[in-house]
């Protein structure tokens, strides 16, 4: 088994030595719909792996401050929960970074374009990049503030009692 996996190991290197020196950059392409599309993939990929690493975060801190709560390590859990959070901005921070790098190298490669092809086809195609990269942004918010709040739904706040009325 151990021979097979060793095996199937040098032959995705193989394989891989020959596929990335024939692979076109997006800045190497001809046809300025190829860029938008590798562009637009990208800022999807980026905005995925980061969501994803966010329900990453969640879905391990959540049973590990759960247990630390049934054992009455109540502050042990909020410490946990306070560096859950933390990872999950940094996570939020990168992730928005991430997609305006993305998409500013994108409308660079867009724009090399100009004067090859119609002003208005080169600014639909920047213009539905940036709002996609919008759309991405907002979507990684979202999935930060969820992720948040599922942790901080974890400790609920001790309300005041009412004040009764005094005669």
């Amino acid at each position: 088994m151990r021979k097979l996996h060793v095996l199937l190991l040098g032959v995705a290197m193989l394989s891989t030595g020959f596929v990335l020196p024939g692979e076109a950059r997006a800045d190497d392409c001809d046809d300025v719909f190829d860029v938008y599309a590798k562009y637009a993939r990208q800022i999807v990929s980026v905005t995925f792996r980061g969501t994803d690493a966010m329900d990453a975060v969640v879905e391990t801190a959540v049973p590990r401050i759960r247990r630390l709560q049934n054992a009455g390590q109540h502050r042990r859990a909020r410490a946990l929960a306070a560096r859950a959070i933390d990872t999950i901005q940094s996570l939020g921070d990168k992730t928005h970074g991430a997609i305006r790098k993305t998409a500013s190298k994108g409308v660079r490669a867009l724009m090399r374009f100009e004067g090859d092809v119609p002003p208005d086809v080169l600014r639909e195609l920047i213009g539905n990049l940036l709002q996609l990269a919008k759309r991405a942004a907002n979507y990684a918010s979202d999935v930060e503030e969820d992720s948040i709040n599922a942790i901080k739904r974890l400790f609920p706040q001790v309300s005041e009692a009412p004040r009764r009325k005094r005669s």
